[in-house]
């Protein structure tokens, strides 16, 4: 049966015509409080502006459905005696896919005659009730609806106030509130995991494209500063993503074909009682088609194929078991002009093979001990190995290496948690992790002086770290709320801890009008391998000197005003503050890892570097209503950071300012289908770097710097239009997607660094690859 269902839909995407009448679908989810995640049966669920009015109750699991809801956007409100009224607006609902709104709510403090509280749209208010300053959540469709997101998470939040896009397009890398990108923690479903990135080099915290597909995504959230204390091991932002449910009463799919390659994804019941559910999506891409499109791609040739899965498996009386996992393959070849007589440069007859695996899988049991308490616990395993091997022709064509790279770091943690709700002004959350590390490191290069080729470094090991927090939420009344915790971890490999308070507090003056503040300290693990980096001391002794090294530390500030100007359009302005210290520099030198985006450390480091951060973030939005939306963000900062020499420097991500301006504008056709263009132009400022001292290069037939003027020039402001177009065809059960999207649609392609070039003694910039187009055709049935 399920055989012919596929076969089916590949049938109707030739034949489209054949279903002409006007398609609806179901609208079915699940209404649950927000803290304890317990069921609110009876609670009112309305179809609002439908005609004639559509609408229903959830049952004694909470659950709901509407039928029969015809095709385009809507809007829901939901409320429940007691509970906060909501009201979700614009859901897109299509005849390809069943649309699944689960809706948590939020406790009422006070309830009598005198206190009405009105529904609400508060779309970017975060999904994490702890969360007060600094955060806003995001949904699926807006990485494919915002221009320049290209279906990447990471991409599409780049859009946000406070995040500095790369200048580089084939780049996915963003600096938050002018911190390295190294900062930032990524987590699935309550579980940290490394690096989630195809294309990525080691340390950082970007590659190419994310390697979790927005097929899987649920609603989730995105901080930029002052984080809850259930975060930790970061400095800048926290990537909270969370995998939805596979619809659990109903087989679905989705096939994807385009120029990025092939997107399979499956979901649907497991069993006949519609109870338990699996969700899966599979890609793989080949990018040829960019060394047509771009001189600099020539003859490299990126690859990547990722998994992305959730099991999830409700039992009546042992709670909620889930297995959710996702693993990235990808390899990038680069090959030399066999031709010398080609050569102009010398990428020409350079050769370079970059290759990731990632990996991560957690399986999670929930479970309500009473009917306050919700009860966590969950284990995972997660791997990621990093290689890189670079060799140059010489003139007899031989292959001489130069550098070769291999990074593999595996985790395996055991997590619990418990949440209790008193009464509806306090809640109550703690929990502890307990993290294996293991890690091997090989690292060898060709010495600049004497020409050989040799071990640099090596390190192996493994060690342990504990994380534990205990954070509450205190409602005093329903305009004024409180967050306050403890975050501590400790990393047994050199016996060092942290114990960092986290507070803040948000005030509702009025139904336009709201006031927040927020306080944090932070602190973060460099990558594993710099602490166990062992460098030669003879041929038969090795030390460690960064061993002992300390967390990475960071106070955050931050004070904000939400200004309602009417449920549709909001004014959000942030101010911010960030003094870090104990930052790794090296003694003597301009050197500090708070300017690091990644690659490998063989210097001994001491943590005595420090920083500042401090800027204002500015968001005006109009929520997608009547079929359009803008968003405006401006961020003005500046970034200070003191290195090994005691000298103030701009911090190389210290860009100053960044604007953007998106929006788009949906059409329905024929009543049913749909037409949307989407546009986004981005202005920023140029990253600080470090020059290359041309003379001495030469001289020495290497790339020196000019480190007396380390990160004193600027990389040039760079101007990015993206524009995105789609047009949906929605047929009875079945829809269509076409897809068009262009980044650097101008092909403005700016300078991004710059290499010494021996071989034409010369500097040479390094370019974006310019205009990237993906045309896609995708069909839900």
């Amino acid at each position: 049966m399920e055989k012919t269902r596929f076969l089916f839909g590949f049938f109707i995407l030739w034949f489209p015509a054949l279903f002409s009448q006007t398609p609806t679908q179901i609208i079915r989810g699940r209404i649950t409080d927000a803290e304890s995640k317990i069921s609110l049966p009876g609670a009112n669920i309305v179809l609002l502006n439908s005609n004639p009015l559509k609408g229903t109750t959830s049952n004694t699991s909470g659950a709901f459905t509407i039928e029969n809801v015809p095709v385009g956007r809507h809007t829901l409100k939901v409320t429940y005696v007691g509970y906060k009224p909501a009201i979700i607006p614009e859901i897109l609902v299509t005849s390809g896919k069943e649309c699944i709104v689960n809706v948590e709510l939020e406790d009422l403090v006070v309830m009598s005659e005198e206190v009405e509280i009105k529904a609400t749209v508060n779309k970017d208010k975060p999904i994490n009730p702890m969360a007060m300053v600094s955060a806003r959540s995001f949904n699926v469709e807006e990485t494919r609806r915002y221009a320049g997101a290209i279906d990447d998470p990471m991409r599409m939040v780049a859009n946000f106030a406070g995040v500095v896009a790369n200048a580089g397009v084939n780049s996915n890398q963003i600096v938050i509130r002018g911190n390295s990108p190294k900062g930032l923690l990524w987590r699935i479903d309550g579980v940290d995991i490394p690096n989630p990135n195809h294309f990525a080099f080691v340390g950082q915290s970007g590659g190419g494209f994310t390697i979790i597909s927005s097929q899987v995504l649920n609603n989730s959230d995105f901080y930029t500063a002052a984080f809850p204390a259930q975060f930790g091991n970061a400095l800048s932002g926290v990537f909270d993503m969370r995998f939805r449910n596979g619809n659990n009463f109903r087989h679905e799919y989705a096939i994807q074909v385009g120029l990025q390659g092939l997107d399979i994804a499956a979901e649907g019941p497991f069993s006949k009682d519609k109870t338990s559910s699996y969700l899966f999506n599979y890609r793989y891409s080949i990018l040829s088609f960019l060394q047509y499109i771009d001189p600099w791609m020539k003859n490299k040739i990126p690859t990547f194929q990722d998994l992305s899965f959730k099991l999830n498996f409700p039992t009546p009386r042992s709670g909620t078991f889930s297995l959710v996992g996702i693993g990235g393959i990808s390899k990038v070849t680069a090959k030399p002009v066999m031709d010398s007589t080609q050569w102009q440069t010398i990428d020409d007859r350079s050769e370079s093979v970059l290759n990731n695996k990632m990996g991560a899988i957690a399986l999670i049991h929930q479970i309500n001990l009473k009917k306050a308490t919700l009860f966590r616990s969950a284990i995972s395993a997660t791997y990621n190995f990093i290689s890189n091997a670079e060799t140059l022709l010489n003139s007899s064509y031989e292959k001489r290496p130069e550098d070769s790279v291999k990074h593999e770091n595996s985790r395996i943690t055991a997590s619990v948690s418990i949440s209790h709700k008193f009464d509806p002004r306090y809640t109550l959350r703690s929990g502890i992790m307990v993290n294996y590390l293991y890690y091997n490191l090989d690292i060898k290069s060709r010495n600049p002086f004497t020409g050989i080729f040799q071990q640099i470094n090596k390190g192996k090991g493994n060690s342990s770290m504990v994380q534990a927090f205990i954070e509450s939420r205190t409602d005093i009344t329903n305009n004024f709320f409180i967050s306050a915790g403890i975050y501590f971890q400790y990393l047994a490999l050199n016996n060092r801890y942290a114990l960092e308070p986290r507070l803040a507090f948000h005030w509702q003056v009025s139904q336009k009008h709201a006031l927040n503040l927020g306080y944090g300290l932070h602190s973060q693990l460099e990558d594993i391998g710099v602490y166990l980096i062992e460098i030669p001391v003879n041929s038969q002794t090795t030390v460690q000197p960064n061993r002992d090294l300390n967390f990475d530390r960071s106070h955050h500030l931050v004070l904000g005003y939400d200004y309602t100007i009417r449920p549709d359009l909001r004014l959000k302005i942030e101010t911010y503050y960030q003094y870090l210290y104990a930052i790794p520099v090296m003694s003597g030198s301009y050197f500090s890892m708070i300017n690091s985006t990644g690659g490998y450390v063989s210097d001994p480091l001491v943590n005595s570097g420090t920083g500042r951060n401090a800027g204002i973030d500015i968001t005006f939005e109009k929520f997608m209503t009547r079929e359009l939306y803008t968003l405006l963000t401006v961020s003005l900062f500046d970034s200070k950071y003191t290195g090994g020499d005691g000298i103030e420097r701009n911090t190389r991500f210290n860009s100053n300012y960044v604007i953007n301006l998106l929006g788009g504008k949906e059409w329905t056709v024929k009543k049913k289908n749909i037409l949307g263009f989407n546009l986004k132009v981005t202005f920023s400022g140029g990253e600080h770097y470090v020059p290359i001292d041309l003379q001495k290069s030469i001289e020495q037939h290497r790339e020196v710097l000019d480190e007396a003027n380390a990160y004193v020039p600027q990389l040039p402001s760079f101007f990015y239009v993206d524009l995105t177009l789609t047009y949906r065809l929605n047929y009875r059960k079945v829809s269509g997607i076409l897809a068009i999207q262009v980044k650097d649609l101008l092909n403005f392609q700016p300078d991004i660094g710059y290499l010494y070039d021996d071989f034409n003694h010369s500097i040479e910039p390094q370019k974006s690859i310019g205009i990237l187009p993906l045309i896609s055709y995708k069909i839900e049935f």
